[in-house]
C-alpha cells in the first residue's frame, strides 16, 4: 500500500510519500524517496497502474488551490527512477477536454486497457459534478463519457469483471439542490461496453447509507465497503465502523463483527494486498487521526462474519469452532478402543479388583460389637453428607483463591539517597537559530542546589528520528533529554553529596513567550521509551517491550500522553516532586495460587506532583532566561509497590483445617469417638514385598506363644471363645495355675510393648525409671559410708531390699523370649546397677512352663 499526501492533527496539507508492506508476521513501514515531488495535498486520488510501474495522483486541493477552477491536477510518480513527472494538461485552463480538479470525487482503475475513470466530487459542497471521465494512462488523455442524472461527492466506484461500473454511497446532489445520502438498495451501474448508465435494485440485509467510506473489490467480485459517516456538517456527523458486502447477484450481506474492530471513521485507506486479508489503516473522525493498521479476514465473510485480527499470521481458512467429521469419527472410535481395554483389564485383574472393593468396603463399614444395624447405617449416611458438605467447601474456597482479586501493597524503607528521573523537554513554538551560543536558541542548563554541574548529561534528540506532536502545533519542536548515569544520586543530608535538588534553567527566545510552552515528560530510567526510539547507548536497561514503545510513539503522535506530563509557561517559576516506585506485579504462572514466594515482574514507575507560580510580567527585565524548574524527591526511601492476592491456597488452609475439625467434631458428638488406627495409608495399602516386610517385622519383634494368643483377637481362655464365635466342642484341658498366670503374663507384656511401640509415648515411664534408679544408687551411697564410718565393725553390712526378695515357694516365671524388645533406657552419662537389671537379665534363664517349646530371644 502506497500513501501519499493528505491531512494529520497539525497540519492539513501534506506531500509525504510511504510504503506500507504486508510480511508474514506483520507490516513493514518505509519512507520513499522522491524526486520533483508535488505541493501538499489533500482530498486527492491514487491509482497504482501495473504497466506503467507508477502510481497515478488524481485532483485534490493544496493550500493555494482551495475554492480555484483549475484543470484536473495530475501527477505520476515513477517507482524505477523514484521521480514525479506532473501531466502536461495540469496547465491546460481553458481545455473543454479535461475534468475540472476537484475532491471527494471517485475512481476506478482499468488494468486491462491502462485507463482510470474518474466520477462526480466538486470544488467545494456547492459546485457537484456527475460528469463520468476516462484518462488513458498511455496518451494521458482524458474522455468525456455520458453523466448521471444527479451529482455524487464522498462516494465510490468499484469496476467490476463484467465491466459494469457501480457506485455506492456517497451523498447525491440534485438539480434543484437538494442533498441526500446515496441510497443502498438502489445503485447507479455504468455499463462500459454499451456507455450506458442504469439503476440496479439490490436486495438482502441492506447496510445504511454512508459517505466518505471505503469501497474494496475482492477476487470474487465482491465489493467490500467499509467506515463512513452520515455525511453531515461536523457538528452533527456520525460514524461507522461496519463492514458491508455487495456480491455479485446484487444481494447485500452484512456479517457481524468479530473480534476487535476498528474505531468509527471515514476519509480511510484500504486495500487487499495478499488476497486473503482487507488492510484498513488511517482515517479521522472529529478532532481524531487514526494511523492504526486493522486486518479484517477475507474468508470470515463468506461465513457471515467479519473477523478483525489481532495478529497478521497465516491462519487456517477454516475458522469454524466445530469439529470436522473426520475428527468426530476419530474421537469415536479411540473411544471404543478405551472401554473395550477397560473392560479386558477388569476382567483379567478381576481377583484383584475384588480385593480393593472388599478392602475399601471393610475399611469403611465397621459396625462396633453390640450396636444395632440401624446405628452403623446412620454414621455411614451422615458421614457421606459431611464429606460432600466438606468438598464444596473445599471447591468454593479453592474456586475463591483462582479467583482472587490481586491488592497492591506500599512498603517504604528509608533510604539517604534516591535515584534521578528521566525528564525530556520539548520547546513547543521557539524558533531555532543556527548559533549555538545564541541566546534565543532553545536549550537548557542544569546544576543541582549544591552547585554541582549536571548539563553535560543533557543530549538533543534527533528531530529527524522522531518528533513528537502536540495538538496546539505553536511551532518548531525542539527536544532534550535528560538522563544521568545510575551512580548520580540526590541526598537528604548535606556534607560531601551532589545536593537534594536539580535546578534546570530554560533558554529560549523571549519575544514568543506569550504563547510558546515547554512540555515536560518525566521517566525512570528503565522505563524511558526516548533511549529505544532514539538509540541511546549506556549501562542502564530498557525494560519496555517492542509493542510497549510502538504504543508510545502512536500516543505521541497523536498527543494522548497525560501522565507525568506537564506544560511549562516561560517566565515563570515551576517545581516538580517525585516518588521512584519498584512496582512488583504477580506474573500469570499457577505458582502464585499457592501464595508462598510469588513469581513477579518488577516495574519502575514515577508518582509527581507539579506546581507552577503565574507568568511574572517583569521577568524579562532581569533574566536572559525563560523560567526555572525545579525538581526534588518527595520522599528519601525505596518504595514498593508489591502486588499480592488476596486468596491463596496458603489462606485456605486455615480454613480447610477448622471446618474440617468442626465436622469431625459433629460427628464424634452425633455417633461417638471410634479410636484411630495407628498405621497409615502407607502401612495399610502396601502390597508384595513391603506389606510381607511390615508383617514379617511384627512377627518378630512381638512373637508369642499359640496358646497365649493375641491380645484383643484371641480370647483368654478357651472358654471364653464364644464371644469370638469360635467354640470348640470337646472337653477342656485342665491346666495349673502357673500356667494360666504365665499366658496371662505373656499376653500382658505383648499387649504392653505394643501399646508402647505404637499407642503410647514412654517418656514419663523411662522418667520414672531413671528416678527410682537415682534413689537407689543414693540408698547405697548412704549405706556405704555409714559403714566406712561405723568404729564398731569394719566389716561391711549386707542391705536388704524386701521388695526385691522372692520367696522360696514362688513358682518360677515363665520366660518367653521378650528381653530382646526391651531397650536400655537410661539417659546419656549414667550408669547403675539395679536389682530390676538383675532381674531383667536372669530373665533369660527362665525355662518354659512345659506346654511350649523353648525358643531363643533376640
Amino acid at each position: 500500500m502506497i500513501l501519499f499526501g493528505g491531512e494529520n492533527a497539525t497540519t492539513w496539507f501534506t506531500n509525504d510519500l510511504y510504503e506500507l508492506e504486508a510480511t508474514s508476521t506483520g507490516f513493514e513501514w518505509s519512507v520513499l524517496p522522491q524526486n520533483n515531488p508535488p505541493p501538499p495535498i489533500s482530498n486527492a486520488r491514487a491509482v497504482y497502474m501495473e504497466r506503467m510501474d507508477a502510481m497515478v495522483v488524481l485532483g485534490g486541493i493544496t493550500n493555494a488551490t482551495q475554492n480555484m477552477y483549475l484543470p484536473m491536477q495530475v501527477y505520476s510518480y515513477f517507482f524505477t527512477n523514484q521521480t514525479w513527472v506532473p501531466a502536461a494538461s495540469n496547465n491546460e485552463i481553458n481545455d473543454t477536454i479535461v475534468p475540472n480538479n476537484r475532491r471527494d470525487f471517485a475512481v476506478a482503475a482499468d488494468q486491462q486497457n491502462n485507463r482510470i475513470y474518474i466520477y462526480g466530487g466538486g470544488i467545494n459542497s456547492t459546485a457537484i459534478n456527475n460528469d463520468l471521465w476516462i484518462l488513458d494512462t498511455t496518451s494521458m488523455t482524458f474522455t468525456q463519457l455520458p453523466p448521471t442524472d444527479v451529482g455524487h461527492y464522498g462516494h465510490s466506484i468499484s469496476l467490476l469483471s463484467n465491466n459494469a461500473l457501480v457506485v455506492t454511497g456517497g451523498v447525491r446532489v440534485k438539480s434543484d439542490m437538494t442533498m441526500d445520502l446515496a441510497p443502498m438498495d438502489q445503485l447507479y451501474v455504468f455499463n462500459t461496453q454499451s456507455g450506458t448508465w442504469s439503476i440496479a435494485t439490490t436486495s438482502g440485509t441492506v447496510p445504511s447509507t454512508r459517505s466518505n467510506h471505503n469501497a474494496v473489490v475482492d477476487a470474487n467480485d465482491r465489493i467490500i465497503l467499509f467506515g463512513g459517516d452520515n455525511g453531515g456538517p461536523m457538528r452533527w456527523r456520525s460514524y461507522i465502523n461496519g463492514v458491508a458486502v455487495l456480491n455479485t447477484d446484487f444481494t447485500w450481506t452484512t456479517p457481524s463483527n468479530q473480534g476487535i474492530p476498528p474505531s468509527r471513521r471515514s476519509y480511510a485507506s484500504a486495500a487487499i494486498l495478499d488476497g486473503a486479508h482487507l488492510t484498513v489503516a488511517f482515517g479521522s473522525s472529529l478532532n481524531t487521526w487514526y494511523n492504526d493498521i486493522n486486518v479484517l479476514a477475507l474468508d470470515s465473510i463468506t461465513e457471515g462474519y467479519s473477523s478483525w485480527l489481532q495478529s497478521y499470521t497465516a491462519e487456517d481458512s477454516d475458522s469454524s469452532s466445530g469439529w470436522s467429521p473426520g475428527v468426530i469419527a476419530g474421537v469415536t472410535i479411540a473411544l471404543v478402543v478405551v472401554v473395550i481395554i477397560l473392560i479386558v483389564l477388569l476382567w483379567k485383574f478381576q481377583r484383584y479388583v475384588r480385593w480393593l472393593v472388599m478392602r475399601i468396603h471393610h475399611d469403611i463399614w465397621r459396625p462396633r460389637t453390640g450396636e444395632p444395624l440401624w446405628a452403623e447405617t446412620t454414621r455411614i449416611i451422615c458421614q457421606i453428607f459431611l464429606l460432600f458438605l466438606f468438598v464444596l467447601c473445599l471447591v468454593f474456597i479453592i474456586r475463591q483463591a483462582i479467583s482472587s482479586p490481586h491488592v497492591t501493597q506500599r512498603i517504604i524503607e528509608p533510604a539517604a539517597q534516591v535515584d534521578v528521573p528521566d525528564l525530556r523537554f520539548c520547546f513547543d513554538g521557539f524558533p531555532d537559530y543556527e548559533s549555538p551560543t545564541d541566546m534565543r536558541k532553545p536549550g537548557l542548563t542544569c546544576q543541582t542546589d549544591t552547585g554541582t554541574p549536571c548539563a553535560s548529561y543533557i543530549q538533543a534528540l534527533d528531530p529527524a528520528i522522531f518528533t513528537p506532536v502536540f495538538a496546539d502545533a505553536l511551532g518548531p519542536v525542539t527536544c532534550f533529554l535528560f538522563r544521568a548515569p545510575p551512580d548520580f544520586k540526590l541526598t537528604s543530608t548535606s556534607g560531601d553529596n551532589v545536593g537534594a535538588r536539580l535546578l534546570f534553567t530554560m533558554f529560549g527566545d523571549q519575544s514568543v513567550a506569550s504563547y510558546a510552552r515547554v512540555h515536560v515528560s518525566v521517566y525512570p530510567k528503565s522505563m524511558d521509551p526516548n533511549v529505544r526510539v532514539y538509540g541511546i547507548n549506556d549501562t542502564v536497561d530498557v525494560l519496555l517491550s517492542d509493542e510497549e514503545v510502538s504504543n508510545w510513539l502512536n500516543n505521541e503522535r497523536n498527543d494522548l500522553q497525560a501522565t507525568n506530563v506537564y506544560s511549562l509557561a516561560p517566565l515563570s517559576y515551576s517545581v516538580m516532586s517525585y516518588d521512584l516506585i519498584d512496582h512488583r506485579y504477580l506474573q500469570d504462572y499457577g505458582w502464585n495460587y499457592v501464595g508462598f514466594s510469588p513469581i513477579t515482574n518488577s516495574s519502575f514507575e514515577i508518582e509527581t506532583n507539579f506546581r507552577q507560580e503565574a507568568q511574572n510580567p517583569n521577568y524579562m527585565q532581569t533574566h536572559q532566561d525563560i523560567g526555572l524548574f525545579v525538581v526534588y524527591p518527595e520522599t528519601f526511601a525505596n518504595i514498593m509497590d508489591r502486588e499480592v492476592k488476596v486468596y491463596t491456597l496458603m489462606n485456605a488452609l486455615g480454613f480447610v483445617g477448622g471446618i474440617f475439625g468442626l465436622l469431625l467434631t459433629v460427628q464424634v458428638w452425633l455417633f461417638g469417638y471410634r479410636p484411630r488406627s495407628p498405621w497409615g495409608i502407607v502401612q495399610r495399602w502396601s502390597f508384595g514385598d513391603m506389606k510381607r516386610s511390615l508383617l514379617r517385622g511384627l512377627s518378630t519383634s512381638f512373637r508369642t506363644t499359640e496358646s497365649s494368643g493375641i491380645p484383643f483377637i484371641h480370647p483368654v481362655h478357651r472358654r471364653f471363645s464364644m464371644l469370638y464365635n469360635n467354640n470348640r466342642p470337646g472337653e477342656l484341658p485342665t491346666e495349673s495355675n502357673g500356667e494360666r498366670v504365665a499366658r496371662v503374663e505373656e499376653r500382658m507384656q505383648v499387649l504392653e510393648l505394643l501399646f508402647k511401640s505404637y499407642y503410647v509415648d514412654d517418656e514419663i515411664f523411662r522418667s520414672l525409671d531413671y528416678a527410682t534408679r537415682r534413689d537407689l544408687a543414693n540408698v547405697h551411697g548412704a549405706n556405704d559410708r555409714l559403714v566406712a564410718n561405723s568404729p564398731i565393725s569394719p566389716e561391711k553390712p549386707q542391705l536388704t531390699l524386701n521388695h526385691h526378695q522372692h520367696d522360696d515357694d514362688q513358682q518360677p516365671v515363665d520366660a518367653t523370649g521378650f528381653s530382646h524388645l526391651f531397650r536400655n533406657t537410661t539417659p546419656a552419662g549414667e550408669s547403675s546397677t539395679t536389682l530390676d537389671d538383675d532381674r531383667e537379665s536372669s530373665t533369660h534363664q527362665l525355662r518354659n512352663n512345659g506346654n511350649t517349646p523353648p525358643h531363643d530371644s533376640h
